[in-house]
């Protein structure tokens, strides 16, 4: 009989569930001789000396343990993720967890099958794949030691970790392959050698340059400090992480009368007539092949970013300045310090303090929508949620509602956000995702959060502690009415969490992304001829890559999902990489569809005019659905005019696709001024995910059911030729047969 144990009250798993009520427990504290589960190590992680403020989620835990414990159904692994789940807890780096994974690791067919690939003889895998493992366990493989997994760890969770098992043995197997699979495998290994990024950029190395880091909170002047070197500078370039805040510093030092280009990957507005010193940018685009006197890099946090790290990194080893400010949060001065360390250049620190205070409210709205005030920021995290709140924010307290949220062109955003500025707009509350913690000047008084959680595109999770900070940073603006900002929450539970996140300090960050090059990545396809998936490429030099301790290499995902969507279309590898990089947000169905479409009118050389593929209506969109067709429209647009500065011999209407998205800018906002949107607001949960992943799903199915549907109906033709068309008498399997050709 096992004994489950809730501090002093003890109750037996086995026992009629009909007969208990589930303990109503002050606390729990786990101790290593006093453990309900075999996983007591694992466990006893979370346990707590003294009873936790929260008594309520510990009484619904102890009810969601009791039911699990009582209908005996869950494997005991499970247990962890209740307790996760429920404290929002993430497990932390131990010997168990290592021994966990590598388990798995040792265990996984994905991996046997890539080492087979390469080279490793089947009869081979199991003794090698032990012997790493035991290595691995016994700390006596540098590339994945302790410090190296536990950084993966850290990083990107298990997904790191893994990831970094699989570079690591696919590393450790040439030894015990044959020699003519060793030399191929080690001339793919030294194509996809990424260890040294510095040595990409030669011109800068023969520089000595001057790194100054100016890091502080949201509100701090620590940009502005940065932007004032610059505006003095003979020439210079700003890369920023969003097309909006190039558009700002493009527009501030024009208005200034200094003369600036712009140039993002969807635009360029270049000042002709005289000489032209500075540059604002996008840090993709950032001009590698210029000297220039004053760099501005911005937001160097996002350095450690999954997906865009590596032009951060590119930025901060290739620019050829002799001085170049980084700005954003000091966690990420341990990490510059050590990159530049390498490069023999020396890292100077500037501080910054908040400028304007920031209060941390003690209570909550307690859900009162009526409590919303003039001034006020209301953040949440679906666009769903956000038109609910408009709705439900005016009828409750005729207070006109602004609304910011990531789908929205960058110059929409900022036609919303100066009316909310401007007193006289009429316009009071802004209701935003969490598009406003970056590239937006906000006059806020309030911020407050209606929830902490959001999806993920996985999962729902709580939103990340920096971001919780950075968005909590834009109450009160130094300098304006609102210079006093407050942080609260629309209920009592979010703003518990928000108060910890605003006390949590700063985790330093540990690694840097890259990206290989085109040239890289077309050398590499040279050495396997056999391979003729662009995605299955990139998915081996994934793989194989070798990077530095301090680096690590940035997700494929997007690009593999694209290559795999226009597998079929004759393209170079060149060609392949730029559809495959370009920007598609792969969960949008139609932007997929769309990029397959270009690729193949691309690959037959025809001109593509845009305004055959996308059409504007007269009419402005007046409900959400109108709303989310006209942003689609605009997403295309955005995309076609990315591909004509990279391959203009077929995307040529430069010009009227330019038309086409200011035209497009000024539907949309007028869409948001005359909307009608009834329905109160949803907070998005886990059934929500479920059911827009079956309908993803399944609109998928109907999607290739359609591509299909001629050969289906062939088939269904030869059918009926050889048995006759007895649909009357059909069984259900024909009638079932007939249904899906149809759909």
């Amino acid at each position: 009989m096992r004994t489950i144990i809730y501090s002093k009250k003890i109750f037996s798993s086995h026992v009629n569930s009909s007969k208990l009520k589930p303990p109503n427990i002050d606390f729990f504290c786990f101790k290593n001789n006093l453990s309900p589960f075999s996983t007591s190590k694992i466990l006893s992680r979370h346990a707590s000396p003294e009873p936790p403020k929260n008594h309520n989620i510990i009484n619904n835990l102890s009810n969601t343990l009791y039911k699990t414990l009582s209908q005996q159904k869950t494997k005991r692994k499970e247990y962890l993720s209740l307790f996760e789940e429920a404290l929002g807890l993430k497990t932390k780096w131990s010997a168990d967890l290592l021994s966990d994974l590598l388990l798995r690791f040792k265990s996984s067919t994905e991996i046997k099958k890539k080492s087979l690939e390469l080279g490793l003889s089947p009869n081979k895998f199991k003794k090698v794949m032990q012997k790493f493992v035991s290595e691995v366990w016994n700390n006596k493989f540098t590339r994945c030691n302790t410090e190296a997994l536990q950084s993966a760890y850290n990083a990107n969770g298990k997904e790191g970790v893994k990831r970094t098992l699989t570079s690591g043995f696919l590393e450790y197997i040439p030894e015990y392959m044959e020699e003519q699979d060793k030399e191929k495998y080690h001339s793919l290994k030294q194509l996809s050698d990424l260890s040294f990024p510095a040595e990409w950029h030669p011109s800068a190395r023969t520089m000595q340059r001057k790194i100054i880091m100016h890091v502080g909170p949201t509100n701090s002047g620590k940009t502005y400090n940065a932007l004032q070197k610059l505006e003095k500078a003979e020439s210079g370039i700003y890369c920023g992480p969003l097309r909006l805040l190039a558009h700002e510093i493009f527009d501030r030092m024009n208005n200034k009368s200094i003369p600036c280009n712009l140039v993002t990957g969807e635009e360029r507005r270049e000042l002709a007539g005289h000489h032209v010193p500075l540059t604002a940018s996008t840090v993709e685009m950032a001009n590698l092949n210029t000297q220039l006197d004053v760099a501005v890099i911005d937001e160097i946090q996002m350095i450690s970013d999954q997906q865009r790290g590596w032009a951060w990194t590119q930025a901060l080893l290739g620019l050829q300045a002799k001085e170049i400010h980084l700005c954003g949060e000091a966690s990420a001065v341990k990490l510059v310090k050590s990159i530049c360390a390498s490069l023999n250049e020396d890292v100077e620190v500037r501080e910054y303090e908040r400028l304007s205070k920031l209060v941390i409210a003690d209570e909550s709205l307690n859900g009162d929508i009526k409590k919303i005030q003039k001034g006020d920021c209301v953040v949440t995290f679906s666009r769903k949620a956000i038109f609910g709140l408009k709705h439900e924010i005016e009828t409750a307290t005729g207070l006109r509602c602004a609304v910011v949220y990531g789908a929205l062109p960058p110059e929409t955003r900022a036609m919303q956000a100066k009316l909310f500025n401007d007193p006289n707009s009429g316009y009071d509350v802004l209701i935003a995702s969490d598009a406003v913690g970056m590239g937006l000047n906000l006059n806020i008084r309030r911020i407050v959060f209606e929830t902490v959680k959001k999806y993920d595109g996985k999962d729902i999770v709580y939103v990340p502690i920096p971001q919780i900070k950075q968005i909590a940073g834009r109450a009160g603006r130094y300098g304006f009415e609102n210079s006093i900002g407050e942080v609260t929450a629309l209920e009592s539970q979010d703003l518990r969490y928000v108060q910890k996140a605003m006390l949590t300090p700063s985790v330093e960050l540990e690694v840097a992304g890259l990206q290989p090059t085109m040239e890289m990545v077309e050398q590499f396809a040279h050495q396997l001829p056999d391979i003729e998936q662009f995605e299955k490429l990139l998915e081996k030099f994934e793989d194989l890559a070798r990077v530095d301790g301090q680096f690590f290499l940035c997700n494929f995902d997007a690009q593999k999902a694209i290559a795999k969507s226009i597998e079929h279309v004759d393209l170079t590898i060149p060609e392949r990489f730029v559809f495959a990089t370009s920007p598609v947000n792969i969960s949008d169905p139609k932007l997929v569809s769309i990029i397959k479409k270009f690729a193949e009118h691309y690959s037959e050389r025809k001109p593509i005019l845009l305004s055959s593929i996308v059409r504007l209506d007269v009419k402005i969109p007046e409900d959400m659905l109108g709303l989310s067709h006209i942003e689609s429209k605009h997403r295309i647009i955005m995309l076609y005019l990315w591909l004509s500065y990279r391959l203009s011999e077929s995307f040529l209407n430069t010009q009227e696709a330019l038309e086409m998205k200011s035209k497009c800018e000024m539907m949309i906002h007028q869409s948001l001024q005359s909307l009608k949107f009834s329905r109160k607001r949803h907070r998005i949960t886990k059934s929500d995910v479920k059911n827009s992943s079956k309908a993803l799903k399944q609109s998928k199915e109907r999607r290739l059911a359609q591509e299909n549907k001629s050969k289906y109906s062939g088939k269904l033709g030869e059918y009926v030729k050889k048995f006759g068309d007895n649909s009357k008498n059909d069984d259900k399997s024909d009638v079932k047969l007939r249904k899906t050709i149809k759909t």
